[in-house]
């Protein structure tokens, strides 16, 4: 096909151009959705081992978690803004209802 006008060349270049990147676009989405689909999955599966757990097993898995969180929260430069004046209860950051 013979275009003779170079703004229709353009145009078609820049559809041709855009078409591609909505077909990477694509494959990134489903990409990113298979990864989402795997993530619950193991977040199901982390559950439903949850579930099983006694007292002692959970109270020592809400340890790993504040200990793993805490690893993984950057560091404070400011420094703490509030001071404690009393000790931190016994139980979990934050309780989950087992089901």
């Amino acid at each position: 096909m013979s275009m003779g006008s170079r703004t229709v060349r353009r145009i078609v270049r820049l559809e041709e151009r855009a078409n591609r990147f909505l077909v990477r676009w694509d494959h990134a989405r489903r990409r990113a959705l298979r990864a989402k689909a795997q993530a619950h999955a193991l977040l199901d599966e982390a559950t439903a081992l949850e579930r099983t757990f006694t007292g002692t097993q959970l109270a020592e898995l809400y340890r790993a978690r504040g200990e793993a969180s805490a690893a993984a929260a950057p560091p404070d430069t400011a420094g703490p803004k509030h001071r404690r004046t009393a000790a931190a209860p016994d139980g979990p950051d934050h309780p989950i209802t087992p089901q």
